[in-house]
């Protein structure tokens, strides 16, 4: 069994894993806009009067999983202080999108309803400009309410696909993704090729206790097993940024505008490519175990600056 298949047979894996694995989609991924720097500051204090506007990653940023980041509240009140935009862009999708207020308030976060992007919302915004009579394959728990995304469903379950999935296959979860639901999503694909619509393109995302794989993990591999053309929305794709820059209007010039976030190749690789300042946060996400300088020179990923934690 090779590394990329067992990453399909087991629910965590580990950081220097995750990298590789980015670098061996890097094909299916935007091309980096001007390298940064990578300035080492203490702190977003220090580069606040460089941006009008910050643009925060949530997971390795703002919290591991459930739990906040110790401080990352204060520094958004700061910089609340201070006049600037603040935002969430992220590619959680799992969550039905009105919850994500309460949501971050819930971690202690203060962000208005229009202050948060998520990439679930941008899937629906696609979806509502496409419209279809015709049923998706949804891969989400039922929890996540996919009626939300506006289009007739049915829920892929077990290793059951459903049969009629003339509108195609819609990644918003990995919760209930194990070996059965992938084989069986493999097989039904191979047989009837069909689009594949992906609401969050992380490969993994930080955990107490680990990292969980996710949605775009198992497109990638779909990808490689049978050469489907997955269609992702989400950093780092350019639909993620140009949501940004239309929440923001014409008050903001692309680059006073900073992407803050703790992965090379969706926050800091996306925002890059939009023409926006990227700063990477260490501590707490995907990189906190990696030699980060190492990996930035490998994957030639710069960022304008780099923190240890906002």
């Amino acid at each position: 069994m090779t590394q990329q298949q067992s990453a399909v047979a087991h629910k965590f894996v580990d950081a220097r894993w995750a990298f590789e694995r980015y670098e061996a989609i890097r094909a299916r991924l935007p091309t980096m806009g001007n390298p940064g720097r990578a300035e080492v500051v203490a702190g977003l204090g220090e580069v606040a009067d460089q941006f009008d506007a910050f643009v925060f990653d949530s997971f390795g940023v703002l919290n591991v999983g459930e739990v906040p980041i110790r401080g990352a509240a204060e520094r958004i009140a700061d910089l609340r202080r201070r006049g600037k935009h603040v935002m969430v862009l992220t590619n959680a999708a799992t969550a039905p999108l009105d919850s994500l207020p309460q949501k971050y308030a819930d971690l202690g976060f203060d962000f208005a309803a229009e202050e948060i992007i998520s990439s679930r919302a941008i899937l629906a915004a696609h979806l509502a400009k496409h419209p279809s009579t015709t049923p998706w394959s949804v891969v989400a728990p039922k929890a996540s309410t996919p009626a939300e995304l506006g289009v007739p469903f049915a829920l892929v379950e077990g290793a059951a696909v459903p049969e009629d999935r003339s509108g195609g296959v819609i990644l918003l979860s990995s919760q209930t993704i194990n070996d059965e639901l992938y084989a069986a999503l493999k097989g039904s694909l191979a047989a009837r090729p069909g689009s594949v619509l992906v609401g969050n393109p992380d490969l993994v995302a930080p955990r107490v206790d680990g990292y969980s794989l996710e949605p775009g993990n198992f497109a990638h591999q779909l990808a490689d097993d049978l050469g489907v053309e997955p269609e992702f929305f989400g950093k780092p794709y350019s639909n993620a940024f140009e949501a940004v820059s239309a929440r923001l209007g014409n008050s903001v010039q692309p680059h006073r505008v900073a992407m803050v976030g703790d992965t090379l190749h969706t926050d800091i690789l996306g925002g890059s490519a939009a023409g926006f300042g990227t700063i990477l946060v260490t501590n707490h996400g995907v990189l906190k175990s990696l030699d980060v300088s190492a990996c930035i020179e490998q994957s030639e990923i710069s960022p304008d600056y780099i923190v240890p934690q906002i």
